[in-house]
C-alpha cells in the first residue's frame, strides 16, 4: 500500500513530547488486512484492503471490492468509542455507554443484527447494554457486561455459545446469548474454536473445540464453561490455538496441543500483559518492553526474520519500552511514549516486502 511504503522509511520527525496522562489509550485492532484505530477523543478510523471478499468491511457503507485505503480515515456514525474488537469478517466497537456497535459480511451471524445479510456500516447490537469488554475471531462475537456475565453471538459450530450445542449442522445465533453459569468476569478471549474468560477471582473457564487449549487435562469439546486447573492468580489472558496466562507474579502458564494442563514459560519474569496469533505469543513486561516466541514467519516476531519459529523468548530488534502493543495476525502496532506508533509483521510493498523489524509508522495522540 502506498501509505505504508511511504511510512515505512521515511522516519517522523519533530521535537518528541512526553505523554500526558490520558484517561486511556489509543487502541488498535485489526485482522485480514483490515486496521481499526480508536483515538483517545473517541473517533474511529479504519484502512486496509477488504477486497476480493475477504475481510471486514472498513465500515465507511463501501463493500469489499474497493481499493486499498492507505489512510486512515474517520467513520461516520460513531463517538466516544473506547474499544474494538475485529474478527475475520466483522468490526466490534464498544462504546463508553456500554453500547456495541458492529458491521461485517455476517456469514455467520457474527454482527448480532437477528439475520445473516451484511452490514456495511455500524450498527448497535440489540440484546447487550452496559458492555465492559469485547472480543472477536472468527464468525463470533462476545461480550462481558458489568454484571460480569458473558453473552456471545455468531458461529455456534464450535460449542461458543455454551448451550450444549456443537456441530456443523448448529445454526448460528444471529442475537447475543447468555453463557450459562459463568458470572463474575473481567474479560474473554476467543479465537474462534475456543473461548476462555477471566474471572475476577483470577480463575480462568474455558469453553470450545479444546484441544488442550482449556487446561483442563482433556482434549475433548466442552460445550459449557470449565475451569483451568492450576490458575487461581491470573491477570491476563489470550488465545489463539494455545491459550496464554500472565499470572499476578509475572510468570507465563500456556496450554494447548499434546499440554492438556498449564505450564510455565522459561525466560519470562514481570509480566503484565499477553497478545497473541497463530503459534505466535507476545508479552509485555512491567518496564515495557516485549518479549516473543513461537512462529516467527512474516516478521511478527519483529526480531529481523520472516521464515523460522523460536521457542525462546526475546525482544523485538531495538524496539525498547512501549505503552501499550497489539498483535493482529502477523501485524503489531506498539505505541511509544512519545506518540510514535512502531510496526512490524507488516506488508510494506513489492520492494519493501514483510517488514520484520519495528520501524515507525505513525503518529498518535496520547491525550483529548
Amino acid at each position: 500500500m502506498a501509505r505504508i511504503t511511504s511510512l515505512l522509511f521515511c522516519l517522523l520527525t519533530g521535537t518528541a513530547l512526553q505523554a500526558q496522562a490520558a484517561d486511556r489509550l489509543p487502541v488498535f485492532a485489526g485482522r485480514m488486512h483490515v486496521y481499526v484505530l480508536v483515538e483517545v477523543d473517541g473517533t474511529v478510523k479504519t484502512w486496509g484492503s477488504p477486497s476480493d471478499g475477504e475481510g471486514p468491511y472498513l465500515g465507511d457503507g463501501t463493500d469489499g471490492n474497493v481499493a486499498a485505503r492507505d489512510e486512515p480515515t474517520p467513520i461516520p456514525g460513531v463517538h466516544d468509542i473506547v474499544d474494538a474488537a475485529v474478527g475475520t469478517q466483522h468490526v466490534l466497537l464498544l462504546a463508553r455507554d456500554g453500547t456495541v456497535y458492529a458491521w461485517g459480511r455476517n456469514n455467520m451471524c457474527e454482527v448480532g443484527t437477528g439475520n445473516d445479510n451484511g452490514i456495511k456500516s455500524p450498527v448497535a447490537v440489540a440484546g447487550v447494554s452496559g458492555v465492559k469488554q469485547v472480543a472477536a475471531s472468527e464468525g463470533i462475537s462476545g461480550a462481558v457486561l458489568n454484571d460480569g456475565t458473558v453473552w456471545m453471538w455468531g458461529n455456534a459450530q464450535t460449542g461458543l455459545l455454551a448451550n450444549g450445542a456443537i456441530g456443523w449442522k448448529t445454526e448460528c445465533a444471529s442475537h447475543p446469548v447468555k453463557v450459562a453459569g459463568l458470572f463474575g468476569v473481567k474479560k474473554i478471549a476467543t479465537d474462534g474454536s475456543n473461548a476462555i474468560a477471566l474471572k475476577e477471582d483470577g480463575t480462568v473457564w474455558g469453553w470450545g473445540i479444546n484441544k488442550g487449549a482449556l487446561g483442563d487435562g482433556s482434549t475433548e469439546p466442552r460445550t459449557q464453561p470449565v475451569q483451568m486447573q492450576g490458575i487461581s492468580n491470573a491477570v491476563d489472558i489470550a488465545i489463539n490455538g494455545n491459550a496464554a496466562i500472565v499470572l499476578a507474579d509475572g510468570s507465563v502458564r500456556m496450554t494447548g496441543g499434546t499440554q492438556t494442563t498449564p505450564y510455565k514459560v522459561a525466560g519470562v519474569a514481570d509480566a503484565v500483559s499477553v497478545r497473541s496469533t497463530s503459534q505466535t505469543t507476545i508479552v509485555r513486561l512491567r518496564n515495557g518492553t516485549l518479549l516473543g516466541w513461537g512462529n516467527g514467519y512474516f516478521g511478527v516476531l519483529g526480531d529481523g526474520h520472516g521464515d523460522r519459529e523460536d521457542s525462546k523468548p526475546h525482544p523485538p530488534v531495538g524496539l525498547g519500552p512501549v505503552l501499550a502493543h497489539y498483535l493482529m495476525d502477523s501485524e503489531n502496532f506498539a505505541i511509544r511514549a512519545d506518540g510514535t506508533v512502531m510496526a512490524w509483521g507488516i506488508y510494506g510493498g513489492e520492494k519493501g516486502g514483510w517488514i520484520k523489524k519495528p520501524i515507525p509508522y505513525m503518529k498518535v495522540k496520547l491525550s483529548n
